[in-house]
């Protein structure tokens, strides 16, 4: 059966009017992303900038802004020569990507040990360290330390070598951590990759210039 030629008019007129009155698409849903994790700039001063913020110089507001609220602040003592002082965000989106970050902000150890001494009570974490959580009063002091480090977990378990290989190249040194796991360093980007095929992966970011390979790593062979 034909369709008489008034129909076809009447419907390329229909379409014609809704792609030229149809609302602009807002632009920030069509730029390109630059906040995935393996969207990594090193810059010529040992800085770097990933998630949108420059590391060494993003504050936690800057973080707040990009990441939302954080679920959760606190000192995190790994023994009796090291600590850090943590944001925890949760469960945050890129684009379909959803992650658990972790960020760490710049205090000295002087100033984590007076966190510690008035937060009270110490929890342990499921690592083994000894969590102190930070008041609100202590909380609201944060907003202009800076961020030093991010950690980023996957929601998706298992990502293989392969995937990281694809978006990030091969690494310059490895690490087998145990018959399950290795990690992978980037110190261009100041990046270490924990890859778990019982667990999940890890990636951590610091500014290349504060980068730090550890002891026992080999070349990475392919």
């Amino acid at each position: 059966m034909k369709i008489p030629l008034s129909i076809l008019a009447i419907v390329a007129l229909v379409l014609g009017l809704t792609y030229l009155f149809a609302p602009e698409p807002d632009p920030e849903l069509v730029k390109p992303r630059t906040d995935l994790p393996w969207q990594i700039t090193a810059n010529p001063d040992g800085s770097s900038r990933v998630f949108d913020l420059q590391l060494g110089s993003a504050t936690l507001h800057d973080a707040q802004a990009k990441f939302g609220a954080a679920e959760s602040y606190a000192v995190f003592v790994r023994d009796q020569d090291s600590s850090d002082l943590e944001a925890y965000f949760g469960d945050v989106h890129f684009g379909m990507l959803k992650a658990k970050v972790v960020v760490k902000l710049q205090a000295s150890e002087e100033e984590k040990r007076a966190m510690i001494e008035r937060a009270g009570e110490r929890k342990a974490s499921p690592t083994g360290d000894w969590k102190y959580t930070l008041a609100p009063a202590e909380v609201a002091q944060l907003g202009e330390r800076r961020v030093t480090a991010i950690s980023y977990v996957p929601g998706y378990r298992n990502l293989d070598q392969a995937f990281f290989l694809e978006r990030l190249g091969e690494p310059a040194a490895t690490l087998t951590e145990n018959e399950e796991a290795q990690s992978w360093f980037y110190p261009d980007k100041g990046l270490s990759v924990l890859i778990d095929n019982k667990g999940r992966e890890v990636l951590e970011y610091v500014a290349p210039r504060d980068f730090v390979m550890p002891p026992g790593v080999t070349p990475y062979a392919g």
